[in-house]
Protein backbone atom coordinates (compact mmCIF):
# COMPACT_ATOMS: atom_id res chain seq x y z
CA UNK A 1 0.00 0.00 0.00
CA UNK A 2 1.77 2.95 -1.18
CA UNK A 3 -0.61 5.56 -0.11
CA UNK A 4 -4.18 5.74 1.67
CA UNK A 5 -6.84 7.33 -0.84
CA UNK A 6 -8.72 9.48 1.24
CA UNK A 7 -9.26 10.91 4.70
CA UNK A 8 -11.99 8.00 5.88
CA UNK A 9 -9.47 5.57 5.25
CA UNK A 10 -6.43 7.42 6.70
CA UNK A 11 -8.60 7.66 10.21
CA UNK A 12 -9.47 4.55 9.83
CA UNK A 13 -5.69 3.04 9.36
CA UNK A 14 -4.39 5.34 12.06
CA UNK A 15 -6.59 3.89 14.46
CA UNK A 16 -5.79 0.70 13.82
CA UNK A 17 -2.07 1.91 13.99
CA UNK A 18 -2.87 3.05 17.39
CA UNK A 19 -4.75 -0.26 18.76
CA UNK A 20 -1.96 -2.65 17.19
CA UNK A 21 0.93 -0.10 18.94
CA UNK A 22 -1.59 -0.99 22.25
CA UNK A 23 -0.83 -4.63 21.93
CA UNK A 24 2.95 -3.84 21.69
CA UNK A 25 3.08 -1.97 24.64
CA UNK A 26 0.97 -5.06 26.57
CA UNK A 27 3.41 -7.91 25.23
CA UNK A 28 6.12 -5.92 25.59
CA UNK A 29 5.52 -5.32 29.91
CA UNK A 30 4.15 -8.85 29.70
CA UNK A 31 7.90 -9.86 28.27
CA UNK A 32 9.25 -7.63 30.82
CA UNK A 33 7.82 -9.16 33.93
CA UNK A 34 9.22 -12.65 32.90
CA UNK A 35 12.69 -11.16 33.26
CA UNK A 36 12.14 -11.54 37.47
CA UNK A 37 12.87 -15.22 36.90
CA UNK A 38 13.67 -17.24 40.16
CA UNK A 39 17.25 -16.48 41.46
CA UNK A 40 19.50 -19.34 42.64
CA UNK A 41 20.34 -17.84 46.12
CA UNK A 42 17.44 -16.85 48.59
CA UNK A 43 19.35 -13.54 49.26
CA UNK A 44 18.75 -12.85 45.51
CA UNK A 45 15.21 -12.44 46.03
CA UNK A 46 15.07 -8.70 46.60
CA UNK A 47 18.30 -7.93 44.53
CA UNK A 48 17.98 -3.94 44.63
CA UNK A 49 19.44 -3.55 41.46
CA UNK A 50 17.42 -6.52 39.68
CA UNK A 51 13.90 -4.80 41.11
CA UNK A 52 15.44 -0.90 40.12
CA UNK A 53 15.78 -2.03 36.24
CA UNK A 54 12.65 -3.87 36.10
CA UNK A 55 10.85 -0.96 37.90
CA UNK A 56 12.24 1.85 36.38
CA UNK A 57 12.04 0.35 32.55
CA UNK A 58 8.00 -0.58 33.88
CA UNK A 59 7.60 3.29 34.82
CA UNK A 60 9.53 4.42 31.28
CA UNK A 61 6.77 1.73 29.17
CA UNK A 62 4.44 3.30 30.56
CA UNK A 63 5.50 6.48 30.58
CA UNK A 64 5.99 6.21 26.48
CA UNK A 65 2.68 4.86 26.42
CA UNK A 66 1.17 7.83 28.10
CA UNK A 67 3.32 10.11 25.50
CA UNK A 68 2.09 7.78 22.31
CA UNK A 69 -1.51 8.52 23.43
CA UNK A 70 -1.30 12.43 24.04
CA UNK A 71 0.47 12.34 20.26
CA UNK A 72 -2.51 10.35 18.87
CA UNK A 73 -5.65 11.95 20.80
CA UNK A 74 -4.91 14.94 19.29
CA UNK A 75 -7.19 14.00 16.05
CA UNK A 76 -3.44 12.68 14.33
CA UNK A 77 -3.90 11.34 10.99
CA UNK A 78 -1.40 8.62 9.96
CA UNK A 79 0.68 8.72 6.48
CA UNK A 80 2.88 5.93 5.61
CA UNK A 81 5.88 7.73 6.85
CA UNK A 82 3.91 8.70 10.29
CA UNK A 83 3.40 4.49 10.32
CA UNK A 84 7.08 3.76 9.36
CA UNK A 85 8.47 5.67 12.54
CA UNK A 86 5.76 4.22 15.18
CA UNK A 87 6.95 0.85 13.81
CA UNK A 88 10.65 1.78 14.33
CA UNK A 89 9.42 3.01 17.96
CA UNK A 90 6.98 -0.15 18.69
CA UNK A 91 10.74 -2.33 17.37
CA UNK A 92 12.17 -0.66 20.23
CA UNK A 93 9.89 -0.96 22.81
CA UNK A 94 9.44 -5.02 21.98
CA UNK A 95 13.72 -5.20 22.06
CA UNK A 96 13.38 -3.50 26.09
CA UNK A 97 13.21 -6.48 27.75
CA UNK A 98 16.12 -8.14 26.17
CA UNK A 99 17.85 -5.63 26.55
CA UNK A 100 17.15 -5.38 30.26
CA UNK A 101 17.94 -9.17 30.46
CA UNK A 102 20.98 -8.68 29.00
CA UNK A 103 21.95 -5.43 31.20
CA UNK A 104 21.18 -7.04 34.14
CA UNK A 105 23.52 -9.91 33.28
CA UNK A 106 26.55 -7.76 32.20
CA UNK A 107 25.83 -4.93 33.57
CA UNK A 108 29.25 -3.34 33.55
CA UNK A 109 30.33 -4.23 30.43
CA UNK A 110 29.89 -1.85 27.59
CA UNK A 111 27.89 -4.24 24.56
CA UNK A 112 25.39 -4.65 27.30
CA UNK A 113 25.02 -0.96 28.74
CA UNK A 114 25.15 0.05 24.65
CA UNK A 115 21.87 -2.00 24.02
CA UNK A 116 19.95 -0.23 26.30
CA UNK A 117 20.93 2.99 25.83
CA UNK A 118 20.88 2.98 21.89
CA UNK A 119 17.20 1.27 22.77
CA UNK A 120 16.22 4.11 24.98
CA UNK A 121 17.49 6.99 22.39
CA UNK A 122 15.61 5.06 19.48
CA UNK A 123 12.41 5.11 21.60
CA UNK A 124 13.04 8.80 22.40
CA UNK A 125 14.25 10.05 18.53
CA UNK A 126 11.26 8.31 17.31
CA UNK A 127 8.80 9.78 19.67
CA UNK A 128 9.90 13.04 19.44
CA UNK A 129 9.45 12.77 15.19
CA UNK A 130 5.71 11.69 15.55
CA UNK A 131 5.13 13.81 18.29
CA UNK A 132 6.33 16.99 15.79
CA UNK A 133 4.83 15.41 13.04
CA UNK A 134 1.24 15.69 14.99
CA UNK A 135 1.97 19.40 15.88
CA UNK A 136 2.57 20.20 12.22
CA UNK A 137 -1.13 19.15 11.78
CA UNK A 138 -2.20 20.90 14.41
CA UNK A 139 -0.84 24.48 12.90
CA UNK A 140 -4.12 25.76 13.50
CA UNK A 141 -4.91 24.80 17.01
CA UNK A 142 -5.39 27.81 19.47
CA UNK A 143 -4.37 25.56 22.70
CA UNK A 144 -0.61 27.31 22.31
CA UNK A 145 -0.09 26.37 25.64
CA UNK A 146 -0.07 22.38 25.01
CA UNK A 147 1.08 23.06 21.70
CA UNK A 148 4.02 24.97 23.40
CA UNK A 149 4.59 21.92 26.25
CA UNK A 150 4.75 19.23 23.25
CA UNK A 151 7.47 21.22 22.00
CA UNK A 152 9.19 21.63 25.06
CA UNK A 153 9.37 18.10 25.64
CA UNK A 154 10.06 17.09 21.67
CA UNK A 155 13.24 19.48 22.12
CA UNK A 156 14.36 18.16 25.57
CA UNK A 157 13.89 14.60 24.31
CA UNK A 158 15.20 14.98 20.90
CA UNK A 159 18.71 16.87 23.12
CA UNK A 160 18.74 13.82 25.66
CA UNK A 161 18.86 11.41 22.55
CA UNK A 162 22.32 13.53 21.23
CA UNK A 163 23.80 13.42 25.13
CA UNK A 164 22.92 9.52 24.81
CA UNK A 165 24.89 9.36 21.40
CA UNK A 166 27.81 11.52 22.85
CA UNK A 167 27.88 9.26 26.08
CA UNK A 168 28.17 5.83 23.99
CA UNK A 169 30.90 7.47 22.06
CA UNK A 170 33.19 8.49 25.19
CA UNK A 171 32.34 5.14 26.45
CA UNK A 172 33.33 3.09 23.58
CA UNK A 173 36.39 5.64 22.83
CA UNK A 174 37.36 4.82 26.47
CA UNK A 175 37.33 1.04 26.20
CA UNK A 176 37.41 -0.85 29.60
CA UNK A 177 34.36 -1.63 32.20
CA UNK A 178 31.16 1.13 32.13
CA UNK A 179 32.27 1.86 35.62
CA UNK A 180 35.57 3.23 34.60
CA UNK A 181 34.69 5.08 31.75
CA UNK A 182 31.94 6.96 33.45
CA UNK A 183 34.30 8.01 36.26
CA UNK A 184 37.30 9.04 33.42
CA UNK A 185 34.60 11.07 31.66
CA UNK A 186 32.29 12.51 34.18
CA UNK A 187 33.17 16.49 34.51
CA UNK A 188 32.98 16.34 30.46
CA UNK A 189 29.47 14.56 30.27
CA UNK A 190 28.28 16.87 33.49
CA UNK A 191 29.61 19.69 31.25
CA UNK A 192 27.96 18.79 27.85
CA UNK A 193 24.47 17.92 29.62
CA UNK A 194 24.46 21.26 31.07
CA UNK A 195 25.23 22.96 27.77
CA UNK A 196 22.68 20.61 25.83
CA UNK A 197 20.34 22.01 28.76
CA UNK A 198 21.15 25.39 28.31
CA UNK A 199 21.04 25.34 24.48
CA UNK A 200 16.98 23.65 24.57
CA UNK A 201 16.36 26.72 27.30
CA UNK A 202 17.10 29.44 24.78
CA UNK A 203 15.20 27.62 22.05
CA UNK A 204 12.41 27.39 23.96
CA UNK A 205 12.29 30.82 24.98
CA UNK A 206 11.69 31.87 21.46
CA UNK A 207 8.78 29.21 20.98
CA UNK A 208 6.44 31.77 22.06
CA UNK A 209 7.03 33.52 19.10
CA UNK A 210 7.44 31.00 16.95
CA UNK A 211 3.89 29.29 17.47
CA UNK A 212 1.74 33.13 17.33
Amino acid sequence: MSQLPDADSRERFTRRLEAFSDLVFGFSLSLLATRLDVPARVEDIFDSARWFAIIGTFALVCRFWLEHYRIFRHRFVAGMFDATVNFIFLFAIAVLPYSVQTLLRFGNYFPSFALYVCDGALILLTLSVLRVRGLRQRRGDQQVQDRLRDWRRSLLQGALTLFLGVLLFALQRHGGTVESGLRYWENYILGIFAGAMIGVRLVVRRLPAFLT
